[in-house]
Order: structure tokens, then C-alpha cells, then sequence
């Protein structure tokens, strides 16, 4: 582990997210990472469900934050690097992996990685920690989903082993932590760019209360996607994101 981590680790959990917070409550100081086997209620973003079958990678990373919420929110971008890095290194094709926007990472199309944030904090107290919810589809993955899914099993023909994944996924969530701290947002926001999928394409954005299509022309220095249409330029903080099929 890296200087400043531990590690728990647990054949099953409800989730590695819900752990975490539990941990949070106790007053905690440090950066934990949490994995679990399997788990009975892992989620992912919106509230949706993540299917969670034996043989794929389930962690959180409990980590400490000294810095206000909208700063913390940069860790999503952080963390998509870092999954998009250990997934290109087994895939041996580093332009067949991408990060989509907000927090997924794709091969060749194909989601084969989500992120959830959360805080956590003691009580009603301003949050202490961000809460780095990450799951990997290793052996297998989701036939009837939002997106196209595949696994690194299907990806490169062989079996992939969960215990190297993780290890690999510690060391690069410390480098790209490591560098969002020393040299700040806008290191992160230029590697995600090079590393990212449909930008300059044609999009369709599903919000709330509206569906917006246009082109997908930037991050701007906040992560917000920069929508264009219509003649002008909006930017997106939340979503669900399709591109055109060609």
C-alpha cells in the first residue's frame, strides 16, 4: 500500500460504498480503501442499481479532504484516469480506452467501468472525506444495461486476475491523486481530454426535465461538459450522455 493507505478487505458486503461511510462515522482520519467479493446492494449513479457477480473488482476508497466540495468533485475526473490507465495496461491498446463523461470508462465502445462519489463527514458536519465508489467488470458484465457493457475477460481472451487489478488500481489512483494535489484541476482536465471519448461528436444529453442534442465541444475548468446548439453554449454539470450512432 501507499504511504498513508490501509486496506479491508471483506468476502461480502451490501456495498463497499455504504462500508466506507460506516468507517467515515467513526471518526476516521486516514484514506481506507474497502473491497468486497461480492455485494447484495451495490449501486451506481442515479440512484440505479450495479450488478455485482463474483469475479469483478468492488471498491471504494475512503479519502480525507481538506478542500471545499466543488474542488473534491475533481477526483471524478481523477479517478476515471486511473481505472482508464490499469484498464489500458491489460488491454495492451491504449486507444481502444476511454473515459466518457461524467465517470465511465469504455473499451472500444463499451462500458466496462463506473464511478460513484459520495461524501462523508461525522453527524451534520461539513464532509471530512470523499467516498471513491469504483467498479470493474472483470469475468463478466451486464447483458441488459443503459450502455453497451463488455468485461476484461471478453476484452483480451484470458482470464484477468481481481488481485492484480487491485493492486494496479491502488498504484494509479496514487499517481493521479498525487498529481491533482501537486499541480492541481488542470493537469487532470487536459489528460482526460486526450483520453476521452465523443468529444467534438454529435450528443444527446438526458437531463431531469429536458433532452438536449448537440455537439460535445469541451470540459470546461470545472468538468462540465460544454454542450453546443442551438447557436450557443451551455454547460452541464449532470446527465446522461448518448452519441450518435453512425
Amino acid at each position: 500500500m501507499p504511504e498513508g493507505y490501509d486496506l479491508r478487505a471483506f468476502d461480502i458486503l451490501d456495498s463497499t460504498n455504504v462500508e466506507c461511510r460506516r468507517i467515515a462515522d467513526t471518526g476516521v482520519a486516514g484514506n481506507i480503501w474497502v473491497t468486497a467479493k461480492s455485494q447484495t446492494m451495490g449501486k451506481g449513479r442515479r440512484g440505479r442499481s450495479w450488478v455485482s457477480d463474483n469475479g469483478n473488482l468492488f471498491a471504494s476508497l475512503l479519502y480525507a479532504i481538506d478542500c471545499d466540495l466543488a474542488t473534491a468533485s475533481e477526483i471524478s475526473f481523477v479517478t476515471a484516469l486511473a481505472v482508464r490507465d490499469v484498464v489500458a495496461d491489460i488491454v495492451q491498446d491504449n486507444d481502444a480506452v476511454a473515459c466518457k463523461w461524467p465517470n465511465d470508462i469504455l473499451v472500444r465502445g463499451k462500458k466496462i467501468s463506473g464511478i460513484l462519489l459520495e461524501t462523508a463527514g461525522r453527524g451534520n458536519e461539513i464532509p471530512t472525506h470523499v467516498i471513491i465508489g469504483i467498479g470493474i467488470n472483470i469475468t463478466d458484465h451486464p447483458e441488459v444495461t443503459l450502455y453497451p457493457a463488455t468485461d476484461l475477460k471478453s476484452c483480451v481472451g484470458r482470464d484477468v486476475a481481481l488481485d492484480t487489478v487491485m493492486q494496479n488500481l491502488i498504484t494509479s489512483m496514487d499517481h493521479w491523486l498525487c498529481a491533482w494535489k501537486d499541480r492541481g484541476f488542470s493537469v487532470i482536465r487536459k489528460a482526460w481530454k486526450e483520453n476521452s471519448y465523443g468529444m467534438g461528436e454529435g450528443i444527446t444529453v438526458r437531463l431531469p426535465n429536458e433532452v438536449l442534442e448537440g455537439r460535445f465541444v469541451d470540459l470546461d475548468d470545472h468538468g462540465a461538459l460544454i454542450l453546443e446548439f442551438n447557436g450557443e453554449r451551455r454547460h452541464i454539470t449532470a446527465g446522461d450522455i448518448f452519441f450518435e450512432v453512425t
